[in-house]
């Protein structure tokens, strides 16, 4: 057979592999593409319940803010596929599926032992769908205790992509911060302290002085006269290195493993995972303030 004569077998094969293959890769890539990045958690909203979870106690339900971010990949073993991978700040790592109208976790159930906040919980469904860079989720869950499971669920959770450098907010943060008053019924702004006493609520106030540092970092100086440094990506601030120690009177030490804060230049809301004075671990799941 002459080249000539191969020529358009040759055309035929290639046009037969591209209409095979084509349309399938490119429609995966596409539904794929839109939740790829790192998505912040908007300001929470308590009045709303905006990015507030409903976690069910034996005591009754409580509320409890969602700040951080989660960034979402293509899977490394099938990069053409429609899998995505989500990495939480928190250290925990989701598989979903990129469907036609959303991403849903997958397979539906998924553990991860939080290394952040020492807590293992079940992930039993997770559905977000995105609108440019604003994506709207759902989660339920069941929180792993050592005496029960606690139902927890987001029924309204909202997301805004940013990058890593977005330090464009690093303004709504700078300035005079004052911690709310406490409220043991919502644990706004009570501490949980687990010391060799057994566990103590510990009310949080005072105020926290945050000043701009350079290009996206901040530090914050609380009202010990600890200073810390923090990293802004869109509305979120993180600390950063995340495990940082403060020298205290009687050669002892406050360490902050994480704190991570949402602002939108008018009011913040945090959570802080460490240890105070007396080497005890403590929680601040619910910290608002107030810019004075």
């Amino acid at each position: 057979m002459t080249r000539r004569s191969l020529l358009p077998a040759l055309i035929l094969l290639v046009g037969v592999v591209a209409a095979c293959s084509s349309p399938t890769d490119e429609a995966s890539q596409s539904r794929v593409d839109r939740y790829l990045g790192k998505w912040n958690y908007d300001q929470p909203d308590p009045s709303s319940g905006l990015n507030m979870a409903e976690l069910a106690l034996p005591t009754g339900p409580q509320q409890a803010p969602q700040v951080g971010d989660v960034v979402f990949t293509r899977d490394p073993q099938n990069p053409d596929g429609d899998i995505v991978i989500g990495r939480t700040d928190v250290g925990c790592t989701w598989r979903f599926h990129a469907g036609e109208d959303a991403l849903r976790l997958d397979p539906p159930a998924q553990l991860c032992n939080n290394p952040t906040s020492n807590v293992s919980y079940t992930i039993t469904s997770w559905t977000a769908t995105v609108d440019g860079d604003a994506m709207t989720e759902k989660i339920t869950a069941k929180s792993h205790r050592a005496d029960r499971d606690l139902d927890f669920a987001l029924p309204t959770g909202a997301r805004t992509r940013t990058d890593d450098g977005d330090g464009a907010a690093v303004s709504a943060f700078v300035g005079t911060w004052r911690f709310d008053a406490a409220d043991p019924a919502s644990m706004r702004n009570i501490s949980i302290v687990r010391g060799a006493d057994g566990v103590r609520p510990t009310p949080e106030q005072g105020a926290v002085l945050m000043t701009a540092d350079y290009g996206n970092r901040i530090t914050a100086q609380t009202d010990d006269g600890c200073v810390w440094s923090m990293l802004v990506r869109g509305n979120t601030a993180k600390l950063d290195p995340p495990v940082q120690t403060c020298p205290r009177p009687g050669n002892t030490t406050r360490t902050i493993r994480s704190w991570t804060a949402a602002s939108d230049g008018t009011r913040q809301t945090a959570i802080v995972h460490g240890t105070n004075e007396q080497n005890a671990p403590f929680t601040l799941g619910y910290a608002a303030m107030q810019r004075v």
